[in-house]
């Protein structure tokens, strides 16, 4: 009898000690599976967030960069404007000290003679009011007898240096100061602007 409690006792021990053994193993097996799947998951998180701060770091770059040619397109712009302005002042200024009262009756004489060659009649000379004041008389004593009272010369305030010069055809030349400067600065304009581009 005791030997048979003894082997009852080691039966119920050993399928107890087996029946725990199967169930460690089974639980060791479902957590090493959920541990492999936590770092499954993990990873893949990873993996999807690198991508996403790379793809925001790129999108970043590429605004960065367009805002550095946006920046550099105004720097031109306005270096570009400056620059033309500049230039205005200049033109405007060697017209003033080339336009000198001489060169401005040497110019008209030759005109008004070439002109009345061609037939020209009722010739119109307009001058700013303080160059008709200076040269009127003095044109009238270059321009021959019978150019005298065939030339009108006219006193203008709307410009201050230069003239302007028309006849019977209707036609008015303008060689003011001013106008004489806006033909050259619109001629160098795109030299200056080829200038700029090939220096950059």
């Amino acid at each position: 009898m005791s030997i048979q409690v003894k082997e009852l006792i080691d039966k119920i021990k050993n399928e107890g000690v087996l029946a725990a053994e199967t169930e460690a193993e089974k639980i060791i097996s479902e957590a090493e599976e959920k541990a492999a799947q936590l770092i499954k998951d993990a990873q893949a998180k990873a993996e999807l967030h690198k991508a996403q701060v790379e793809q925001e770091l790129e999108q970043q770059k590429a605004a960065g960069i367009a805002a550095i040619k946006q920046a550099a397109r105004d720097v031109l712009i306005g270096l570009d404007k400056q620059l033309i302005k500049r230039m205005d002042a200049v033109i405007i200024e060697s017209v003033d000290t080339a336009l000198t009262t001489s060169l401005t009756e040497k110019i008209i004489v030759e005109m008004v003679h070439a002109w009345a060659e061609k037939g020209e009649e009722g010739i119109r000379v307009v001058l700013s009011s303080k160059d008709a004041e200076t040269l009127k008389e003095s044109l009238k004593g270059k321009l021959s007898q019978s150019l005298k009272d065939g030339v009108e010369i006219i006193p203008s305030a709307k410009f201050d240096k230069g003239f302007r010069i028309g006849g019977s055809s209707g036609v008015l030349y303008d060689f003011s100061k001013e106008s004489i400067a806006e033909v050259l600065s619109q001629a160098l304009s795109p030299d200056l602007a080829a200038a700029l581009k090939e220096s950059i």
